[in-house]
């Protein structure tokens, strides 16, 4: 009796697990869909986006050179 009700506990945590790994894979493969009609859409709008430029960056802080002197 007692290693029915272990393998009916074992049998549960089986199906949940599993449920949650098909929930999982179901997300993942929306997240991908999603991102490719996101794609399709802007390739579609004929938006133009400039390049993105490097900015230097400045090394001295404010005021530096008034206290250094």
């Amino acid at each position: 009796m007692h290693s029915d009700l272990m393998l009916d506990a074992v049998r549960a945590e089986a199906a949940y697990r599993n449920e949650e790994l098909l929930k999982a894979g179901r997300s993942a493969w929306a997240v991908r869909a999603r991102r490719a009609v996101r794609h399709l859409r802007a390739a579609h709008a004929d938006v133009e986006v400039p390049a993105q430029e490097r900015r230097e960056v400045e090394r001295e802080t404010a005021g530096a050179a008034k206290t250094a002197r």
